[in-house]
């Protein structure tokens, strides 16, 4: 039986999946996970991660038979075999997890994808907003930090929110100060918090609407963790928003199976390609 690891190098956290080729069922199997943060150098994040993985299910480095990176760093890993653009691979773990996804909303640290799929899994069309980070997770942190509560605290603060005060700079410099204002007049943390996600939940909108219509969505990513964002985003949409166990690691769970689908293809053809220069190559690899 081989084994696939998928790795999505984040700008905040780099995430490893390993899978079976063939589980109880014949499909492939999801058998461990591993996280790290990024910090400069991709390829160490990307090892940690893959260590971490490896770990928890006793195995050795010598038992993964291919590697798939994806995410900000994916370039950077110079021990894989594949890259893989973050929307094909969250199009791809989202499928796998649930095959009637219509629509996947992946809030990173540096930017947010929309994305409608076709009824195979693959995507249709996709919108993006990385040009700032006040339509990002980066700007939970940088809030967190303004507010003086942990990062792992928001989510739930927001949940109590009574009055929430809307932030509505579309630049994330100036939000930042409307946020610092806000603090100066003495409002509750829970109401800030709670017109952040709306804020955020009111971006991702617009791009879910030109990416495409109708549901199910799947909501993936760390920021999905947290329970203050799901709800501003249900309440914006007006419609359930699904959050899959683990979701921060759907994307690395997707370069993992099409990283299994590319090894497959080669064992038929008999073609093993040479491992890439950790550079980009001027053709991206199409899948």
């Amino acid at each position: 039986m081989r084994n696939v690891a998928g790795i999505d190098c984040g700008s905040g956290f780099t995430k490893a999946v390993i899978i079976a080729e063939h589980g109880a069922d014949g499909q492939p199997e999801v058998l461990g996970r591993g996280k790290t943060r990024t910090g400069v150098n991709m390829s160490e994040a990307a090892q940690r991660a893959l260590d971490a993985a490896l770990a928890g299910l006793g195995l050795e480095r010598d038992q993964v038979s291919y590697v798939a990176t994806t995410g900000f760093g994916r370039y950077g890993i110079d021990f894989r075999d594949i890259q893989i653009t973050e929307i094909t691979s969250g199009a791809r773990g989202a499928y796998y997890l649930m095959p009637q996804t219509n629509l996947v909303l992946d809030i990173g640290s540096q930017s947010t994808r929309a994305m409608s799929l076709k009824e195979n899994g693959k995507v249709r069309t996709f919108k993006s907003n990385d040009k700032c980070a006040a339509g990002s997770g980066s700007f939970i942190q940088r809030a967190a930090k303004y507010l003086e509560v942990g990062i792992e605290e928001v989510g739930e603060l927001a949940m109590r929110a009574t009055s929430p005060q809307p932030i509505s700079s579309v630049c994330a410099v100036l939000a930042e100060s409307e946020i610092i204002n806000l603090v100066s007049t003495g409002l509750s943390v829970e109401d800030i918090m709670r017109g952040i996600y709306d804020s955020l939940a009111d971006r991702a909108a617009l791009l879910l609407k030109r990416a495409g219509k109708g549901g199910p969505l799947m909501f993936i990513g760390g920021v999905a963790s947290q329970r203050g964002m799901v709800k501003a985003l249900e309440d914006h949409l007006q419609m359930p928003v699904i959050v899959p166990p683990d979701c921060e690691y759907v994307c690395a769970l997707g370069a993992a199976l099409l990283g299994l689908k590319r090894l497959q293809l080669s064992s038929q053809t008999g073609f093993r390609e040479q491992r890439p220069a950790a550079r980009p190559a001027s053709e991206p690899i199409p899948l």
